[in-house]
């Protein structure tokens, strides 16, 4: 008599009741989590094909390119995001990271107007550059302006700088003096 009055098969049958609610909100959850990773690793996957597409023209515009400043021996490595890992020269392989900050600043150059070139010529895309080169020895200087001058009729390429001359090399340029 004393346990049926203190409520014990209420209690069990509440409880039941509730771990059932909660094992079937459990079940629900857990079938959204397994259909989000789905569409997750489903989107992923075409993402990083669609990525692919790009890698390749791309290291081969770079290339193309870099070849005008760095000669016929340039290669670079360009993974999935589109960013160089690593640069190549007469067979001496090395980590981006590792370059010199005026390498660094004309492969930079490089792969901007590299990507720029690769946008339809209906749909070009101006590159800014905002005071570079200034690292540059002369002889890269005028190299540099080579690949200007190779880009120069498809894309529209601004040069903002304090030192012209830099840039003299370029010959396809309209220079315009801004002043202030």
């Amino acid at each position: 008599k004393v346990y049926g009055t203190e409520g014990r098969k209420g209690r069990l049958d509440a409880a039941e009741t509730e771990s059932e609610r909660a094992e079937g909100e459990y079940r629900r959850v857990q079938g959204r989590a397994r259909a989000a990773q789905l569409l997750r690793t489903v989107m992923g996957r075409h993402r990083d094909a669609m990525r692919l597409r790009y890698v390749d023209p791309f290291r081969s515009e770079v290339e193309r390119l870099g070849r005008i400043v760095f000669g016929e021996s340039f290669e670079v490595d360009v993974d999935s995001e589109l960013r160089i890992g690593h640069r190549t020269l007469s067979g001496r392989t090395v980590p981006y990271e590792s370059l010199s900050g005026g390498a660094k600043e004309q492969l930079g150059i490089v792969a901007r107007l590299a990507g720029a070139t690769l946008v339809a010529k209906e749909d070009s895309v101006p590159v800014v550059i905002d005071d570079a080169l200034g690292f540059t020895d002369a002889e890269r200087l005028t190299r540099m302006a080579e690949v200007f001058d190779a880009v120069g009729g498809d894309s529209q390429v601004i040069i903002l700088t304090c030192s012209p001359q830099r840039y003299e090399g370029v010959r396809c340029a309209k220079y315009i003096e801004l002043v202030g």
